[in-house]
């Protein structure tokens, strides 16, 4: 698998939000500008055709109307996209067109072929999405409710947005390689630190790319400079 991390920061920096390209026809979160940052690299959206969402917050879920607009209204494709997220993920993405004034959902789906996985479980295999094996694993995100990583064809794990807790563990376990939240100094309930990180690849000898980064944390990482533990630009790729 071809991966490219389209964004590795956090709300308050220079760079992207923490968003990741698999193939070119799966993404996993699509916070604001993503859709930009496609265009600007020359890939085709339209390839994409699965969407994996891990919680509901806006810079995670802000240009999904834009890139459905984008793939139905302007390139007008007729193939179906799969979004698969957390119970809800529905209605929160008919909330968001009705914030930009976009269509309603009645409009959407006349106008739109979306299917929509909601997750209702705490842990999930969901097989044979567009050729992928997705399994969902509940993570702790504070009080945002339900949240979650994937591990994609028991290969690429994705913790989404969390502290510590037993779906990351599993995650790492579980994966070749870790694209994982890593937002702070000292984790707490919403977000891994560099102390959580530090003890994941200790304790599973995985390989871990650091994402949702602070300007500071990105800093203390690089200067660290802990075995195993990747600090990557946006744009960056590698194969697994």
């Amino acid at each position: 698998m071809k991966v490219e991390l389209i964004g590795t920061g956090a709300i308050y920096t220079k760079y992207n939000s923490a968003c990741t390209l698999i193939n070119d026809d799966m993404i996993v979160d699509m916070p604001n500008g993503t859709l930009k940052q496609l265009l600007k690299k020359n890939y085709n959206p339209d390839k994409i055709k699965t969407i994996l969402i891990t919680h509901m917050h806006g810079d995670h879920t802000a240009d999904v109307p834009f890139f459905l607009k984008y793939v139905y209204n302007f390139s007008k494709i007729n193939n179906e996209i799969v979004i698969i997220g957390p119970k809800g993920i529905e209605n929160q993405i008919v909330k968001l067109f009705d914030a930009y004034r976009f269509e309603d959902r009645k409009e959407i789906e006349q106008s739109m072929k979306i299917k929509y996985i909601e997750l209702d479980q705490e842990n999930e295999i969901i097989k044979d999405i567009n050729g992928y094996k997705v399994q969902s694993l509940l993570v702790s995100h504070g009080e945002e409710r339900p949240a979650y990583g994937y591990i994609v064809n028991d290969a690429i794990g994705l913790t989404g947005d969390s502290g510590i807790c037993n779906g990351v563990e599993e995650i790492v376990k579980n994966s070749k390689i870790t694209i994982a939240d890593t937002s702070l100094f000292e984790g707490d309930s919403c977000h891994m630190g560099i102390n959580n990180i530090k003890y994941l690849v200790v304790k599973y000898e995985k390989q871990i790319i650091a994402t949702h980064l602070r300007d500071t944390t990105r800093e203390k990482l690089k200067s660290d400079e802990i075995n195993n533990v990747l600090v990557v630009e946006d744009g960056y790729v590698f194969e697994i």
